[in-house]
């Protein structure tokens, strides 16, 4: 079975987990106040919850 993967899929995921790290390192690593942790522990949900999303995106198309 070949994976079906395209260039912008793959770009997007690549992003996703970069700059899902880079929140969670800035999260980890600043003292901000709580607004700002709020705001940036949602940005990096979103990117994790958005490569989650792609993987079972490429699983579903697989199967077809």
């Amino acid at each position: 079975m070949k994976i079906k993967v395209t260039r912008a899929m793959l770009i997007n995921m690549i992003l996703d987990l970069l700059f899902g790290i880079f929140f969670m390192y800035f999260l980890l690593t600043t003292d901000s106040s709580n607004g700002y942790r709020w705001i940036i522990t949602i940005f990096a949900a979103y990117d994790f919850t958005d490569i989650i999303m792609s993987i079972r995106k490429i699983i579903k198309l697989n199967k077809k």
